[in-house]
């Protein structure tokens, strides 16, 4: 059965870069540095001293921004209010200071955010270790630099009403997820070995992030979800008041965190290290600027994101992030972004030992943190 996954997982990776690349995102060339004006000229002239030295000009461009550059960042889903770092150093004029122009693009999971950067059309993806880890194990050279939300943030949701109430009862049950290379059922695989159940058990069903309907209609009896989906859906009237009690959330305790990196090509990262490094101190800004000023985070959010206008959806999505930022393993001890080389090698050996990865991975090799903690 593991021996099929595995060449299933390889098939399924070879035919999506054989699509990725036929599609290729150009690189605009660097502006040419402008010449100097006649002023410019003139003010050296007069810089000038009698005795014929010259005396050093005033020099205001050490406290101009660098000239923008592109950066092509894929994440695991639409533009959610869940990546509001994002558009709060965007709004803010962060990643202006830093000479960093982000283009967000959307990934289809975070599987098919790691196909994207794969295949050219991204210089960044934002997924879990695993999805990383299906590239490498097939020649890709990428490094996961830096973890934006160090906590694991996934969860289990039941309907206990379709008679799941213990992970036995998922045997011959359907289970909602995002798509089928993502961190919603790469976890979800996980939850079902460490209870003896493998995924021949049960029935995967793509929903997207409409986890609601496929719930409410029957479809599936359990969704792999994580805190904003809940918010929306127990709290905020996704599911009936009267049905809410139907429900339970169970915690990945298999995998304590984290499941956002950031993921590049090594080669493009080394040639490219300053650009990524102002990003990242950009981020950070953003982040600590959450942290003290939520509510008005909420708004930037609801001008930025998709389906956002719920002011009080967005602060409860904050909320999560903010604690998903600066609790994960080995934050405390290495600061914010710290990828925790250890839980992620723990995680990765479970996956070897249950058959979702076909080999092991060098993980400390793979995950650098070369920015965390600055």
């Amino acid at each position: 059965m593991n021996e099929n996954r595995a060449r299933h997982a390889w098939l399924r990776w070879i035919a999506v870069l054989a699509v990725a690349a036929l599609v290729f995102a150009a690189c605009g060339d660097d502006d040419d540095a402008p010449e100097a004006s006649d002023d410019t000229a003139q003010a050296a002239d007069d810089a000038t001293s009698d005795d014929g030295g010259e005396e050093p000009a005033a020099d205001d461009s050490a406290d101009a921004p660098p000239e923008p550059e592109t950066i092509r960042l894929v994440t695991w889903g639409a533009k959610f209010i869940d990546f509001i770092d994002l558009y709060v150093a965007e709004e803010n004029g962060y990643f202006a200071e830093a000479g960093v122009q982000l283009e967000q693009l959307a990934g289809a999971g975070a599987g098919d955010a790691v196909f994207q950067l794969v295949g050219g059309n991204a210089d960044i993806a934002m997924a879990d270790p695993f999805s990383g880890f299906f590239a490498v194990i097939q020649g890709e050279d990428l490094e996961g630099f830096y973890c934006p939300y160090t906590q694991n943030w996934l969860t289990m949701l039941v309907n206990t009403a379709s008679g799941v109430e213990s992970p036995e009862d998922l045997r011959g049950k359907t289970i909602a997820v995002t798509s089928q290379a993502s961190t919603s059922k790469w976890y979800a695989s996980l939850l079902l070995a460490a209870n003896g159940i493998s995924e021949d058990d049960v029935t995967f069903a793509a929903t997207g992030i409409d986890f609601g309907t496929a719930l409410l209609s029957g479809e599936a009896q359990a969704a792999s979800t994580w805190g904003s989906i809940n918010w929306a859906l127990l709290d905020n009237g996704g599911i009936p008041e009267d049905q809410v009690g139907d429900y339970q959330i169970w915690q990945y305790d298999q995998v304590p965190g984290p499941n956002d990196v950031y993921f590049s090509k090594r080669g493009w990262l080394d040639d490219n290290a300053d650009l990524v490094g102002r990003f990242i101190d950009a981020l950070e800004k953003a982040k600590l600027w959450i942290e003290d000023n939520p509510d008005a985070a909420a708004e930037i959010g609801s001008r930025h994101a998709d389906g956002a206008e719920n002011l009080e959806r967005n602060r409860a999505v904050i909320d999560f992030r903010i604690e998903m930022q600066n609790n994960g393993p080995g934050v405390a001890e290495n600061g914010m972004g710290w990828c925790d080389p250890d839980t992620i090698a723990d995680v990765a050996q479970q996956g070897v030992d249950l058959g979702i990865l076909e080999e092991a991975v060098d993980v400390p090799w793979i995950i650098s943190n070369r920015y965390a903690g600055e």
